[in-house]
């Protein structure tokens, strides 16, 4: 009996264990045209939708979307120019291939791609920065930066990059926002921090941060000025939540939520 007891509070205990060492992280920036902006938590994908219509007939478009344990978080900001806006999900990677490839023939840009509970999510757009899209979808860390060197070469710039399933997608654009790039691997929290340090003293901003494969992969832009940018980190989604609104109220705005551990 007690041998029972031991292994049903293991079990109960497994949850927190496992969360122990994750965190949230928000990226936020000052001179980036935004004007204002929210976030929408949402424990299912679905719940999402009415709050998203309803921020679409207000003005607001999506600017990130992001899933964590538990969480479905979408940032909506005015200030983008970006005049339609919508987003398909599939569960299978071939279905969710075919259709961002049916909205490009349609002249959508693919701006955001975001991975959870199965689901692969595509947020399209027409009017914003981001213009002149494609998906790539790797399967290893290597063939990734064969292909970023690749469309650098070919003069596109990353926009986005998801990991997850056992694949790495990828969106580049002919047209952004950024006049240079860069990329790191970091294999925890401390070598991200110290990553992001390096970047900021050569005039870089963080574009986004994404943690899969059990490392962060963070991505860096130039634009034609350095942006006043800083970032929160947070092991309780509600605390980050308070943080970002009060950077908001000093005229921040969120430029990319990410998650992961440490």
């Amino acid at each position: 009996m007690k041998i029972l007891h031991y292994v049903l509070a293991l079990l109960l205990l497994l949850p927190s264990l496992a969360m122990a060492d994750f965190f949230w992280v928000a990226v936020l920036a000052k001179e980036s045209g935004m004007t204002k902006q929210t976030m929408v938590p949402k424990v299912k994908l679905y719940q999402l939708r009415p709050d998203i219509k309803k921020a679409w007939k207000e003005g607001y478009v999506i600017t990130d979307l992001s899933h964590s344990p538990r969480r479905w978080t979408a940032v909506l900001s005015k200030g983008t120019g970006v005049s339609k806006q919508f987003y398909v999900h599939r569960r299978v990677m071939s279905e969710f291939q075919d259709v961002v490839e049916h909205y490009h023939r349609k002249g959508y840009d693919l701006i955001n791609v975001e991975n959870g509970v199965g689901e692969w999510l595509a947020v399209f757009e027409h009017g914003g920065d981001v213009q002149g899209t494609e998906l790539v979808v790797v399967r290893s860390e290597a063939q990734l930066k064969k292909e970023i060197k690749k469309q650098q070469e070919q003069g596109s710039s990353l926009v986005d990059v998801e990991v997850a399933e056992g694949y790495w997608t990828a969106v580049f654009a002919k047209k952004t926002a950024c006049k240079e790039q860069s990329y790191a691997f970091a294999e925890d929290k401390k070598a991200l921090e110290e990553s992001i340090r390096k970047h900021w003293k050569e005039g870089y901003n963080i574009q986004s941060l994404e943690f899969g494969n059990n490392q962060w992969f963070a991505l860096f832009c130039k634009h034609d000025t350095f942006r006043k940018e800083t970032y929160v980190i947070s092991e309780k989604n509600s605390l980050l939540q308070k943080q970002v609104q009060e950077y908001w109220k000093k005229g921040y705005h969120i430029i990319d939520l990410a998650e992961g551990r440490q």
